[in-house]
């Protein structure tokens, strides 16, 4: 007969507990990639104050445009003058940040690339840079920047954004 002794305990106490350790560490690896994929799904949230929050980005955006055409000097009033969800700091935003939200695999109810939660009432909105008389204008159809001069009112609108991060 085998006489086991404290070292072949210890032993298989070791291997038993490592196997259970790897086990535990897969869980953990796999309920953390669930998550910041659930996390992706859910980047915009709806503060119910007509504003949404970008988990991604830091930005509160207007939960909609102002909703009919306008030049880029009304549309930076506008945004200056907005006061959604009792906030005072509003502003235009850039060509950068309407680009994060633009959002090729997802359509909004009037069909343009932008998440659901956000209405735009036209394909393009206006951005903050400027060019003398030029002014930057993102499309969410195409996903393409374009300029234009600022004293345009045709179909493009405005959305304003703040920082919240």
């Amino acid at each position: 007969a085998k006489t086991i002794n404290e070292t072949d305990i210890m032993n298989h106490i070791i291997k038993a507990l490592s196997k259970k350790i790897f086990l535990l560490a897969g869980m953990i690896l796999l309920c953390d990639v669930c998550k910041v994929s659930a996390g992706a799904l859910n980047r915009f949230v709806k503060n119910g104050d007509h504003t949404n929050s970008d988990s991604k980005t830091g930005l509160m955006w207007a939960a909609k445009d102002n909703g009919s055409p306008i030049n880029w000097h009304n549309a930076l009033s506008y945004c200056r003058d907005f006061k959604g969800g009792g906030y005072t700091d509003w502003r235009m935003p850039t060509l950068d940040e309407l680009s994060s939200i633009y959002d090729s695999g997802e359509k909004n109810k009037n069909g343009y690339h932008i998440n659901k939660l956000i209405e735009t009432t036209a394909s393009t909105c206006w951005a903050a840079e400027t060019r003398d008389n030029l002014a930057g204008r993102y499309n969410f159809k195409y996903g393409e920047e374009y300029w234009l001069r600022k004293s345009y009112s045709g179909p493009t609108r405005v959305l304003p954004v703040r920082t919240v991060k």
